[in-house]
C-alpha cells in the first residue's frame, strides 16, 4: 500500500494541516506524526526545498515516508518559514529511489500550480487542495521492495539534516544510502540551500553534515553495527558453549538417571521371576498340606490314634505355615521411583483345617463338635470300663460266697 499527503501552513486560524489522497485509510493513518517543521531548528526560504525520508509506525503498519518541502506564504501573513509540501507513504514496503523522486516531485508540482499563487497558498485547509496523479504512480504497485532489518516502532528523537545537491541523480544515492541512517535518526532532511544550511546550523538544535559528513555516519553507523554483530556473535556464541556445557551436565544427569533405572528394572525382573517362583512354591505348598490333611484323615479312620495324629498334624501345619509366610509376600512395583511396598495384610495366620490341634486359639465351631464327640466318646468307654470292671468284681464276690452255701439234701 502507498499513497499521498499533502500538508502545508495556512495562517489563522487553521496552522498546520495535513490531508491524505490516492490512498490511505482511517486505521492507517491516524497515527502518522505530522509532517510539520521545527522551524526553530530549519527553516525555509524563498526559491529553496527541502526533501526528507522518515519512518513511523501507525495502525499496526511499518511506514517509510519521502516528503519534498517547497517555500509558500500563507494568506494574509508574512511570518518567515511557511511552506507546502507532499508526502510518499509506503506501508510496508518501498519503491526504487528513481521512480519514487519521479512520482514525488511530479505530485508536488502539480500541487504548487494548483494550489500556490505568487507563492501564497490560496486556500485555507489541507482538505482543500486540488492535487494532480503522476502519470507513473500505478508503476509503483509493480516495483514494490522489502524494507529490511530496520525497526520502525522505535524512535531516537534524533535529526539529521545533509547539506548536498538534490537533483534527481544526487537523491537517488542519498535516499538509498540513508535509509540505514533511519536506525540513528528518525527523519533526515537534505538540501542545496547554503541558506538552510546556515540557518540549521546556527540555531545548533539538528545535526548537520556536508556529503563527506554524511558518508561519514555511513561509515560510524556501519562500525556500530559491526560492533553490535560480533557482540552478537560472542553472546551467541557464548551461549552455545553454555548449551554445551548445559546439555553435557543434562545428559549425564538422564544418563545417570537411565542408568539407575535400567538396574532398578533388572531388579524389578529379577524380583518378577522370583514373585512367580514364589507363587508356584506357594501354589504347591497348599497342595501337598492338602495331601497331607487327606493322610491323616485316613490314618484316623484306619488307626484311631488320636494323639499320633494330633502331632503329626501340628507337625506339618507348622511347617506348612512357615513356607507359606516366608513366600506369600510379594514387593509391589508400581514405578521405577516408587519403593517396594510389601503386600498387604501380615503373616500368614496359622492355618488349621484341623482346628483344635494347630493351636491355643479360639477353635471354630465344627472343630469344637469334633472334639466334643471325642470327649464323648472317651467318657462312654470309661463309664463301660468301669462297669465292666465293677462286673468282675461282683462275679468273683458272689462266687466265693456260693461255695459257703448249704444245698438241701446235701448238706450233713
Amino acid at each position: 500500500m502507498y499513497f499521498f499527503s499533502a500538508f502545508g501552513t495556512f495562517g489563522n486560524p487553521n496552522g498546520f494541516r495535513q490531508s491524505f489522497f490516492l490512498g490511505g485509510n482511517p486505521e492507517t493513518v491516524k497515527d502518522i506524526r505530522t509532517f510539520d517543521l521545527k522551524t526553530d531548528a530549519i527553516k525555509l526560504f524563498p526559491d529553496t526545498r527541502i526533501y526528507a525520508l522518515r519512518k513511523d509506525y501507525s495502525g499496526g503498519c511499518n511506514l517509510l515516508s519521502y516528503a519534498l518541502y517547497t517555500f509558500a506564504k500563507e494568506q494574509n501573513s508574512h511570518r518567515g518559514g511557511t511552506f507546502i509540501g507532499s508526502g510518499l507513504i509506503f506501508a510496508g514496503k518501498t519503491a526504487s529511489e528513481a521512480l519514487t523522486i519521479e512520482v514525488l516531485n511530479e505530485f508536488h508540482e502539480g500541487l504548487e500550480k494548483k494550489n500556490v499563487s505568487e507563492e501564497t497558498i490560496t486556500i485555507a485547509h489541507s482538505d482543500q487542495f486540488a492535487i494532480h496523479k503522476p502519470k507513473d504512480f500505478d508503476k509503483i504497485a509493480f516495483n514494490l521492495r522489502d524494507v529490511d532489518d530496520l525497526n520502525f516502532s522505535s524512535t531516537s528523537g534524533n535529526y539529521l539534516v545533509v547539506y548536498s545537491e538534490t537533483d534527481a541523480a544526487q537523491l537517488q544515492v542519498l535516499f538509498r544510502k540513508a535509509v540505514e541512517l533511519l536506525h540513528t535518526y528518525d527523519t533526515i532532511y537534505f538540501t542545496q540551500s547554503h541558506e538552510i544550511g546556515q540557518f540549521v546550523r546556527d540555531k545548533g538544535l539538528f545535526k548537520i553534515v556536508d556529503k563527506h559528513g554524511f558518508e561519514q555516519e555511513i561509515s560510524k553507523l556501519h562500525e556500530e553495527r559491526a560492533r553490535l554483530v560480533q557482540q552478537s556473535i560472542d553472546s551467541l556464541q557464548a551461549e552455545k558453549q553454555q548449551l554445551e556445557h548445559d546439555r553435557k551436565r543434562v545428559v549425564e544427569d538422564m544418563n545417570e538417571r537411565i542408568s539407575r533405572n535400567e538396574s532398578r528394572h533388572r531388579e524389578n525382573e529379577k524380583s518378577i521371576r522370583d514373585s512367580k517362583e514364589q507363587v508356584r512354591t506357594v501354589t504347591t505348598e497348599y497342595n501337598k498340606y492338602a495331601g497331607k490333611i487327606d493322610e491323616l484323615i485316613s490314618a484316623l479312620r484306619t488307626e484311631g490314634k488320636i494323639e499320633t495324629v494330633k502331632k503329626r498334624h501340628q507337625d506339618q501345619q507348622k511347617a506348612f505355615a512357615e513356607t507359606i509366610t516366608k513366600n506369600k509376600d510379594i514387593p509391589f512395583l508400581d514405578s521405577l521411583s516408587s519403593s517396594p511396598f510389601k503386600s498387604r495384610g501380615g503373616p500368614v495366620s496359622h492355618l488349621h483345617p484341623m482346628g483344635a490341634w494347630a493351636t491355643d486359639e479360639p477353635r471354630d465351631r465344627s472343630y469344637r463338635k469334633k472334639e466334643s464327640s471325642v470327649d464323648r466318646f472317651k467318657i462312654a468307654t470309661m463309664v463301660l470300663l468301669l462297669l465292666l470292671i465293677g462286673s468282675y468284681i461282683i462275679y468273683f464276690f458272689c462266687l466265693d460266697d456260693a461255695s459257703k452255701i448249704s444245698i438241701p439234701g446235701l448238706t450233713d
